[in-house]
């Protein structure tokens, strides 16, 4: 039996240089950001450690105000910031993989909301200080971390572009020609690559609104925290996932329930966002220490939701022409393809391989579906 090793190729990462230095500055940036929010977590917790316990089990309780002054505020965001560093790589890996245009974009603009959210964060914590975050006021050490991590992104970002550029002229449309010469299933299939795309984000920015809300606003004796995390949360991932079943079967009833519930999300996004800025008692503001946080997630959440039932009106539209047909029968060609090629390479040793290469990728290049 052949050993195979585990190379970016094998992965399904192409050969091109800009291709993979687009997964390697993903990957650097990981690396960088988790080590960095993970000693920023180690540090907020140095400085908490001599405090009274908090509501969810540690931190510091000011019984001045009845505000809550907590070390878990910080650590859900250093939370946030490696949980979307995981969620960028695989948008990265899969969009350059499968040659998605419209993903790698979605990438790039992913990681520019990933720096205004450390700016927000630095903000909080040195220009505009929250109540708790004047805590860290003469830590020089959090500073420091806190601008790496804005330089270490606005770098990124840079890169990003750069490369999103030189895919984008590498691999233009390709992917979306791939169905053939039928223009109607082409443009389909660029609405269909688009709502995918979209579904994956809100998936994301609508858990990290929900657990922050649950965790950092709501109390533990309130009933609205256990509904929260309890159902909302775990009913959101389930609605979301149907959505791409919808999409991906073409169930014309069920994606009119989408679009119906989607259609009905941006009432409740603007009432959130009117109570956490308008008419908030002083001395008793449950957002006092994250409302730069949770507006900005709302906004986002708020913008991705319209675009959202947007394209899926158009992907709706688009039910029944045939796009469903035509991505099975190119993804079975391309399955069997490849199984060819994993044939042929275990059978004919490496010059064999080296032709059947070249052979399977001009053959892979010229099918198209009628």
């Amino acid at each position: 039996m052949l050993r195979r090793r585990l190379t970016l190729k094998g992965c399904g990462i192409p050969t091109s240089i800009w291709a993979r230095l687009f997964i390697v500055v993903a990957l650097l940036e990981v690396f960088a950001i988790i080590c960095i929010e993970g000693y920023v977590i180690k540090r907020t917790v140095d400085i908490y450690k001599n405090g009274t316990e908090s509501q969810w089990g540690f931190g510091l309780q000011n019984d001045s105000n009845k505000m809550s002054i907590t070390q878990e505020s910080f650590i859900v965001y250093d939370v946030i910031f490696i949980v979307a560093q995981l969620f960028l790589l695989m948008l990265c890996w899969e969009a350059v993989a499968h040659k998605n245009t419209i993903q790698i974009i979605a990438a790039t603009l992913f990681n520019v909301m990933c720096l205004v959210y450390s700016l927000i964060q630095y903000t909080t914590f040195y220009i505009h200080p929250s109540t708790s975050a004047g805590i860290f006021q003469k830590d020089n050490d959090m500073r420091i971390l806190l601008i790496t991590t804005m330089v270490v992104y606005s770098l990124c970002s840079v890169a990003f572009a750069v490369l999103t550029w030189e895919l984008y002229q590498m691999f233009g449309w390709k992917t979306y020609k791939k169905l053939g010469a039928n223009l109607a299933l082409r443009r389909a299939y660029k609405w269909h690559q688009i709502l995918l795309t979209l579904l994956k984000l809100d998936i994301f920015f609508f858990i990290a609104y929900s657990v922050q809300l649950a965790t950092l606003v709501l109390r533990v004796s309130d009933p609205e925290t256990w509904v929260q995390i309890g159902v909302v949360i775990p009913g959101s991932v389930v609605f979301l996932v149907l959505s791409f079943w919808a999409l991906k079967v073409e169930k014309k009833r069920l994606m009119i329930v989408v679009i119906g519930c989607l259609g009905c999300s941006p009432a409740y996004f603007i009432y959130k966002l009117v109570r956490m800025n308008v008419g908030i008692d002083k001395n008793n503001d449950p957002y006092l220490d994250t409302r730069k946080y949770l507006t900005f997630f709302v906004v986002v959440t708020l913008a991705l939701v319209l675009v959202t039932v947007y394209v899926s009106v158009q992907c709706y539209r688009n039910f029944g022409i045939g796009l469903k047909e035509a991505i099975a029968d190119y993804d079975a060609c391309k399955a069997q393809l490849k199984a060819n090629r994993a044939m042929l390479n275990n059978t004919s040793g490496r010059n064999s391989m080296t032709e059947s290469r070249y052979e399977y990728t001009d053959v892979h290049e010229r099918f198209v579906l009628d």
